[in-house]
């Protein structure tokens, strides 16, 4: 007989082996199942928190954008209402005035002051840390204090350029003269030589040698009615019209027609024949961060503000009816004019001339004790002050007409910020009195004004 048989059982039978091979196999399937799931998983919530990010990086921008906007705008409205108080500031400050100058003030300019009075309203912190917290405090007024915007105002009067548009209650011809004489004298036509011939012995981007005489006659034929070309002769100090216009402007690269209308903006003037970069930069805008270092406006009805102006503009101004004498053809004349002017509005910002004859009497060296040449006279001595003009009986009453002490229309331009938003707008706003609403309408001109030009940038 044989014995029993002895197994072993801890080694597996084959159909032990055979059974769990498939479940190892299965094992690392879901392993690469679950690898697979995570890394599909790892994307989408890659994705979505990008797309998550996007979305709000992009409504925290709108939000800052409508805020600096808003501020913008908040700061034009206040800067409209600050010139419509300006009557009752004036009547405040009379007194002071009387007792500087000897005579009653003129307008007032409170629109150069704006960003400073207005600080409160767009940067009330700024304001009480640059004051050591001893300003006025404004916290407990409803809207301040606690603003998520800041904004800065600069304003000027148009009045204090010259207004290449056509001006007011001039005929066709008597207003193009008025702007070819101011012009050239602005780019120094009437020096020889003068330190910007340089700028007119070369070509300009277009391909073309254009004169002085070519850019006051294209500035005439852009905004005048009629297709003949205006001639200006500097000598006969006459302009004619004769012939058709040259229509370079069909010829250049990007071709377009000469508009024959009036110009709608400033920035116009850069389709203008020979107004290139270099000549936006010598006597349009000479500072580009700074809009009120402009020359040139298409706004306002030709007269010029003393008060205001810069003295190029004023000397290009007087010297288009007078330019034979030292101050309109010698350059040392002419940077003592400016310095001695921007002197004085450094020293005392206010405005000197009540009336447009005490800017002539200044021009001509004359006044009282407490006007503004014998002053700086009795300051500085005759050897730092211009040469005095004459001014010939039969053009004292023209010349007076030229200037204004008062301004009607303003540029206000207004920057909002808020993060990392900046809203800018540009606006031109029309106080005149005598304003009135385009036909068939009819009412009478509010307060704070009507826009003239309105720009978001």
């Amino acid at each position: 007989m044989t014995g029993p048989r002895h197994t072993d059982r801890s080694a597996p039978a084959a159909s032990d082996r055979r059974t769990r091979r498939p479940a190892r196999e299965r094992e690392g399937i879901a392993l690469i199942l679950v690898l697979t799931a995570v890394a599909i998983l790892s994307v989408m919530l890659a994705e979505m928190h990008e797309s998550t990010s996007t979305a709000l990086a992009v409504a925290v921008q709108e939000r800052d954008a409508l805020q600096a906007e808003y501020a913008a705008q908040s700061a034009v409205d206040l800067t409209r209402l600050l010139v419509a108080q300006e009557p009752l500031v004036r009547q405040i400050l009379t007194p002071m005035y009387q007792a500087m100058v000897g005579r009653k003030p003129p307008q007032l300019p409170v629109w150069s002051f704006a960003n400073q009075v207005l600080r409160p309203f767009c940067d009330y912190d700024g304001m009480r840390d640059s004051y050591g917290g001893g300003a006025l405090d404004f916290g407990s007024a409803q809207g301040l204090g606690d603003m998520p915007a800041k904004c800065s105002i600069v304003s000027f009067a148009e009045n204090s350029k010259i207004n290449v548009n056509r001006p007011l209650g001039l005929s066709v011809d008597d207003a193009r003269l008025s702007i070819a004489r101011q012009l050239y004298t602005l780019m120094g036509g009437y020096q020889s030589p003068s330190p910007y011939d340089p700028l007119f012995a070369h070509e300009d981007p277009d391909g073309l040698m254009t004169t002085r005489l070519d850019i006051v006659s294209a500035v005439d034929d852009w905004w005048d009615e009629d297709t003949e070309q205006t001639h200006f002769d500097p000598t006969e100090d006459a302009v004619t019209s004769s012939g058709p216009e040259q229509d370079v402007y069909a010829r250049f690269a990007d071709p377009y027609h000469n508009k024959n209308a009036p110009f709608d903006s400033v920035e116009e003037l850069r389709l203008v024949r020979g107004v290139s970069d270099d000549f936006w930069a010598t006597f349009v805008q000479p500072t580009p961060s700074d809009p009120q270092s402009r020359t040139l406006t298409v706004y306002g009805s030709g007269a010029i503000n003393p008060n205001e102006a810069p003295p190029a503009v004023l000397l290009a101004r007087v010297c288009s009816f007078i330019d034979e004498q030292p101050l309109c053809v010698d350059p040392l004349e002419q940077a003592k004019f400016i310095q001695i002017l921007d002197t004085a509005r450094a020293l005392a910002p206010i405005p000197y001339f009540t009336l447009p004859g005490d800017f002539l009497n200044f021009l001509e060296g004359k006044g009282g004790k407490n006007d503004l040449y014998p002053t700086l006279t009795n300051m500085l001595g005759k050897d730092f002050l211009f040469t005095p003009l004459t001014i010939p009986s039969d053009k004292r009453t023209d010349l007076a007409r030229a200037f204004v002490t008062g301004a009607r229309i303003l540029s206000i331009i207004a920057t909002g910020t808020s993060g990392r938003a900046r809203v800018r707008l540009n606006t031109v706003v029309n106080f005149d009195e005598r304003w009135t609403p385009p036909p068939p309408n009819a009412g009478s001109p509010p307060k704070l004004g009507v826009f003239d030009y309105y720009r978001v940038e």
